[in-house]
């Protein structure tokens, strides 16, 4: 008769690991008295990867409001789909859709194609370039034309030349620093945003993040400047 395998003769089963993960982000500001202003910032993230695939999708979703009355309300779309060549190269797929009600263009559409090429690969450090042609749609905010606003009063249909690059840095287990930078160059007018943040961990799935975006324009209306930003500190919810 065979004896029974002991308890430490049993193999260590390897840990069962699922090819999604998912980031939420929730920030909300209410200030009443001599000021009575809210605000509300949303984003999601989405990304799976397997065998030479990797999918991403982020959302994000700002309103602003003061005095009851709305200052600002902007949705965002971006899909990228990425087919990995090797160890560095991957050739890329990037969608992206604004809808901003108050902003110059009330839609704006792009889609472009690329290479991207992972210069960096280390446990705590990865960056990596992205670069190709694209094309894009912008539908003019007639309805808010004013004096202050960053637009031209005309539909835009346009070749473009897309550049991205990203860097993450963890110095340690539980802080995280990101950092993105995203040009657009075309005929009507050329873009770069900067996107910064700091993420901080509360416990293995809950964190703050502190983000901040610019975005440059190489073309404004006479007395306004190039430049726009935003800051937002969030609760980050991470599987």
């Amino acid at each position: 008769m065979m004896a029974e395998a002991s308890a430490d003769e049993v193999p260590d089963l390897p840990p069962i690991t699922s090819p999604w993960s998912s980031e939420l982000e929730l920030g909300y500001q209410s200030l009443s008295g001599n000021s009575n202003t809210k605000s509300l910032n949303t984003r999601l993230g989405l990304t799976y990867v397997k065998d030479q695939f990797r999918q991403q999708v982020e959302a994000k979703y700002l309103l602003a409001e003061e005095d009851g009355e709305e200052e600002k309300r902007k949705g965002q779309l971006e899909l990228q789909s990425d087919f990995i060549i090797n160890e560095r190269a991957y050739v890329l797929g990037n969608t992206s859709y604004i809808d901003d009600k108050y902003g110059p263009y009330f839609r704006d559409f792009t889609l472009a194609t690329g290479i991207g090429y992972r210069v960096i690969r280390l446990e705590s450090m990865m960056m990596e370039i992205e670069a190709g042609p694209g094309y894009r749609h912008q539908e003019p905010n007639i309805d808010e034309i004013d004096d202050d606003d960053i637009i031209v009063p005309e539909t835009v249909d346009e070749l473009i030349l897309r550049g991205s690059t990203r860097w993450i840095w963890k110095p340690s287990k539980d802080v995280e620093l990101n950092v993105r930078l995203t040009g657009i160059a075309g005929n009507s007018n050329s873009t770069l945003e900067t996107q910064v943040s700091l993420t901080s961990a509360i416990s293995e799935h809950i964190a703050i993040k502190l983000s901040n975006t610019q975005k440059f324009n190489s073309w404004v209306p006479d007395g306004l400047q190039k430049r726009d930003g935003t800051m937002t500190i969030n609760l980050l919810f991470h599987y």
